[in-house]
Parts: structure tokens; sequence; C-alpha cells
């Protein structure tokens, strides 16, 4: 055993007091390039000392992403002999970061350890951020007997990520989440690679932040704690949360959602910036959930103040890919009630709503449904391609600021069921929420879309086969699916089944069964994808909903090993054939477990994948799994 930095207990763990650096090794997302050998090296105070002399030697920006991404997450360390034979050596002085689109961003690196020398290959801040990353995965922290080891060295790594965009997306309108807590989910998300956290911002629910030219927003929207005071993000909370990110290889996507899904308490004074919200009008005929609102997309005033809003968030999320200007959801009616024609309102009322709110009709009839232009062989009037698809591409065109330089994304509905072009200089992103099960509504997506936009998946579900030639729906990508009762109809279940981390790890991000999106050009058009955790039902439990999925999710979107259709998990129960078990999946699980337990030693919650036993005694539960995953692929046609 090499033993290079051998250092006593209490040199190397201070006073000894915190145990919450412990871990265990694991590398997770596994590096695209990775030789190891048989020793162990030991990682002293002297070690960590020339690790961050040769960052500050380096320059400032990589001084404080090794900081960041390393130094902090270690045990704390007291005055010691900072002696040591590591000699470390940053190939790249980092140059001052500067926004680049997703797809220029360079976060390639390498990483060589061995007895006596530590190399740095980072061309970029994402690039050390990641590097770090490993680094940190690399090390073994034991606790008051032992310094930290970093076993099989040397260690030869030259890595980058399969897909730019690896995201989260978190629901800050229906549940308000601390600064803090946030911080330590970026911890989480930068260890693991994954480099976006989309906030969802805005909603029917509440206003999460505040804006300097219209702080009446924050006044009256927000939510308040028990001492009334509101929960929103300031300026400089955001500021500091966006540089937190950076320093560790995240960007932060702010989303401010519209026309639709706009808050229900702006509707009244002394904003009066909504319509379409009301007791009389809190029904499924307005909105896709309680509570509904509809930006006034007719009144100038309001346009301008989301466009002052949308000129804020490009300066203060400065890292951010894109900016989200929402798009999901519309309901005729409530797109309707920002309409100046006010018999063009009543006529679309009473068609597209039912009686219990004074109308004759359905919101789910076909001609109230969106379509991206009227069927060729209808008579009756079609409402979203005859007469709102136009003002809802008014609103973004008055929304988005003319000198943005960013892109703009939108859920992909607003292109493929109202035909919007988003506007902006740049190439906008369409986010995919919907997979819809083949022979049903094909997706609405061309080629042509595809060369004109970035895609990124983020699909609550995927079809599974029921056995019968039919198909239901299975839980994919949305992490609080299936959590305990339907909150509407006060039913048994939440309206998609709970995503597995199976189907998270194995299915193919890329796969759509619309024709257009098998073609070279779309397969092209994708960024990579997020999930996403929904405010609704969650809250005190969110970490532990996330974790460890999320870990599987980014070895899916960094390595992106080979991938399983969604048409080969068999029928009814949707299991993984078996030698994809034996090739890929026992691996994931056992390092996914090794993260859990790293997350126990931690105190960050999680929820476990199986039980301890199994961590402890893998072979046991391999064994006893494999007789129930099916041998044959069920092809489904």
């Amino acid at each position: 055993m090499v033993r290079v930095g051998c250092l006593s207990v209490l040199a190397a763990l201070g006073d000894c007091g915190d145990t919450s650096s412990r871990k265990y090794q694991v590398l997770i997302p596994k590096p695209q390039q990775h030789s190891s050998g048989e020793s162990v090296f030991l990682f002293g105070p002297g070690e960590h000392h020339a690790l961050s002399t040769a960052a500050k030697a380096s320059d400032d920006e990589t001084a404080r992403i090794v900081q960041a991404q390393l130094s902090d997450r270690l045990p704390s360390v007291s005055e010691s002999d900072y002696s040591s034979h590591l000699s470390v050596e940053f190939l790249h002085k980092l140059p001052q970061w500067s926004w680049q689109p997703m797809r220029e961003r360079n976060e390639t690196y390498g990483l060589f350890l061995s007895e006596n020398k530590l190399v740095v290959d980072a061309q970029s801040s994402y690039a050390l951020a990641n590097a770090m990353a490993t680094l940190y995965q690399l090390m073994e922290v034991k606790g008051i007997e032992q310094d930290i080891r970093i076993p099989y060295c040397p260690h030869e790594i030259v890595d980058s990520p399969a897909f730019p965009h690896r995201g989260l997306l978190v629901d800050t309108s229906r549940t308000f989440y601390s600064v803090q807590w946030l911080k330590d989910l970026i911890v989480q998300l930068g260890q693991f690679k994954l480099n976006v956290l989309h906030l969802h911002l805005t909603d029917t629910a509440a206003w999460s932040f505040a804006v300097e030219s219209h702080p009446e927003l924050a006044e009256h929207l927000s939510y308040r704690d028990i001492d009334g005071t509101a929960q929103t993000y300031s300026r400089s909370e955001i500021r500091d949360l966006v540089e937190f990110a950076r320093l560790r290889g995240v960007s932060l996507v702010p989303e401010v959602d519209g026309p639709v899904h706009a808050p229900t308490l702006a509707a009244g004074k002394p904003l009066e910036l909504t319509v379409g919200a009301g007791v009389d009008v809190t029904t499924d005929d307005y909105g896709a959930e309680p509570s509904v609102g509809t930006w006034n997309f007719s009144d100038p005033r309001v346009t301008g103040l989301l466009n002052d809003v949308f000129q804020q968030l490009e300066q203060d999320f400065s890292t951010a890919p894109f900016m989200h200007v929402g798009g999901d959801e519309p309901k005729a009616a409530a797109i309707c009630a920002a309409l100046t024609d006010e018999a063009m309102k009543a006529d679309c009322t009473k068609e597209c709503t039912g009686p219990g709110v004074g109308g004759s009709g359905s919101p789910y009839s076909a001609h109230c449904q969106p379509h991206p232009e009227k069927p060729t062989d209808a008579t009756e009037t079609y409402w979203f391609p005859e007469h709102l698809n136009s003002h809802i591409q008014g609103y973004f065109d008055a929304v988005v600021p003319k000198n943005a330089k960013m892109p703009v994304g939108a859920w992909s509905g607003v292109r493929e069921d109202m035909a919007v072009n988003l506007p902006g200089k740049a190439k906008p992103v369409l986010q995919l929420w919907e997979f819809p099960a083949p022979g049903g509504k094909d997706g609405g997506l061309t080629e042509e879309d595809c060369e004109r936009h970035d895609l990124l998946q983020s699909s609550a579900t995927h079809p599974l086969s029921d056995g019968n030639g039919g198909f239901t729906d299975q839980g994919w990508l949305y992490l609080e699916c299936g959590e305990g009762q339907n909150w509407i109809s006060m039913s048994k279940d939440y309206w998609c089944s709970r995503a597995p981390w199976v189907a998270m790890y194995s299915v193919n991000i890329t796969e759509h069964h619309a024709p257009a999106m098998q073609t070279k050009t779309c397969q092209n058009a994708f960024l990579g994808g997020e999930i996403a955790i929904w405010g609704e039902i969650t809250g005190g439990n969110s970490m532990s909903l996330i974790f460890p999925r999320a870990v599987a999710w980014a070895e899916r979107t960094w390595t992106n090993p080979p991938a399983l259709s969604w048409s080969e998990l068999s029928a009814n129960r949707g299991s993984p054939p078996s030698q994809y078990w034996q090739d890929h999946l026992k691996d994931a699980l056992h390092r996914l477990n090794t993260v859990v337990e790293n997350f126990v030693l931690q105190g960050v919650q999680s929820a476990r994948l199986q039980p301890k036993f199994c961590f402890d005694h893998p072979e046991y539960c391999d064994r006893y799994s494999e007789p129930f995953l099916p041998v044959d692929v069920t092809t489904v046609v």
C-alpha cells in the first residue's frame, strides 16, 4: 500500500467532532474513460494544502472553484505540518467567465492522480467544477481512526458529458424553499454533475421573487410565514445563489409562466393584472388545477410589467442557458377571458365551459382544445387556431425583451398545439412534458421544428404495454407523482404514477414514437433533459423525493449508458430484461445504494432503493431479484 502524506488522525480531522464529512468512495456518473490501479493514496492536510496552494497560484477562479467544490466539503483541519510530496498542476489558467450557449460550454476534463502527482486538465470553470466533483467522489473518509483515503490509485480519467443540459426543475411557487435549502440542493447537484436547476418561480398560487421596479408583485402575491414575512427571494439573494451555483458547475434557469398559470390573486385590486380568476370560475373549465389565472394580455400595462420582469431575470440569472416563458396547459375559456371583443368572449365562454359555470358546452370539446390549425372538415369555430393562437403569439412577442441576448424556452405545447413562433435572436428551446401513447396524439413536432429549436426531454410518463394491445402511462421523469391521495378529487391516486429509478436510468431520453422525432435532425436537436418536482404535494419531503433518483438521472444524461426503449420493458410490470440488469442496472444499483449511505452519513434526506441489508450484502439481493426479471424482451409494435 502506498503511504503518501500519512498524517495523524487529529491533524486530518481537527477535533474529530465533525462526522458529516464521512463518506464511502463511489463514482457516479461513471466517467467516459477511467483506468485505475491497486494502491491507496492518503490525502491529508499536507496534500490538501498543496492542492489549495496550486489553485491559488493558478488564478482566482480556479481557487474559488476548488474551495467551493472540494475544500468546503472536506473535514475541518487544525493547525498542522503541511509537508507533502504531492505535486499539483493545473494545466490551464481559467479565462474570465462569460456567458455562452449551452452547446458551447466546455465541460470536458482530465484528472490524473498517482502517489506523488495530481494533474488537472480543465479549460473552463464548468470543466474544473466537474473535475473537483470527481476528485471528491474518489475520496473515502472513515472517521477518527484513518486519514482520507483514495483507493485504487493511480487514477487516470478523461471525461465529458453525453448531453449538455442535465437538469432538475423545482417549483418554488407552490412550495417555497429557503435559500439555504436551495444551496444544499445545489451542492448535491454539482457533486453528481447535474448542471441546471430550473426554478419555476411563478404560478397560479404565488409569486416567489422580488422585482425591483414592481415591488407590489412580491408584496401582494407571495406566501407569508407565521410572522408575516414575505417568502420571496430578493435580488441580492438570487445573485448570490446564481454565483454559488456557478462555482459548483450549476446554472439556474428562471421561469415565469404565462399566459395562463398566472397568479390568481393578481386579479383583484390593487394589482388587476390577471383575468379568469375567482371562486365562481375556479374549475377545470378554466384551468388545469386550482387556482386559475390568466395574464390580461390585452392590457399593455400588464405585458409591459412582464417585459420589465424578464429584463431583470436576464440580468440576475446571468448563467441561465435560456429564460423560460412557460406556455403550458391553456384552456379556451381562460384565454377568452382576456379578449376585448365582448361578443366573442361570450361565445367562447358559452361553448367552452359547462353548465356549472354558465356555459352550455365543455372545455374538452375538440373545437375548444388547442390546435395549431383548423381541421379541413370542421364547420364549427375552432377557437385556438381561428382566434386565440394569435393572441398567445402576441403575448410572447410583448413580454420577451427585444434586446434579450439569452434564448427563450417554453413548454413544447406552444409550438405543437398553438403554432407559436417563440421570439428572440437565439435558437429557442422546447421542453417536452408529454409522451403520448402510440396510436394517439402524434406529438405535433416536425423536422422543421427540430431545425429551429433545441429540445429538452422531461416527460412525466412513457407508454407501457398493458399486455392486451393497449397502453398505460408509466411514471418517468416527475418525482412527486404517485405520492399519496389525489389532492383535487380526493381519490386514491395522483394523476401519474411514481417515477421509478429504473425507468429514469434505462429509458432512452431521445425516443419518441412520432415519425419526425426519429430523424437525425430531431435526434440531434436534443440538448438533454430535466426531471421535475412540482410543489402541490411536496415540501419537507422534497429532498428525499429528489435523491437518490436524481443521481440515476445524472448517469443517464452524463454517461448515457446503453438505453432501453419503453417497448423493451415487460408488459404490465415494466421490468427490464434480465440481460440489461446483468450488464447495467446491477452495478448502477450497487453504486446508488452507496450514494444513499453517504447521504445517511452526511445527514442529507434521501429515500432508500433497497434495505440496508442489500448494501451490506448485495449478493443476496441480486440473486433474489434475478428470477423476477423477464428473459426475453417484450416487443411492442
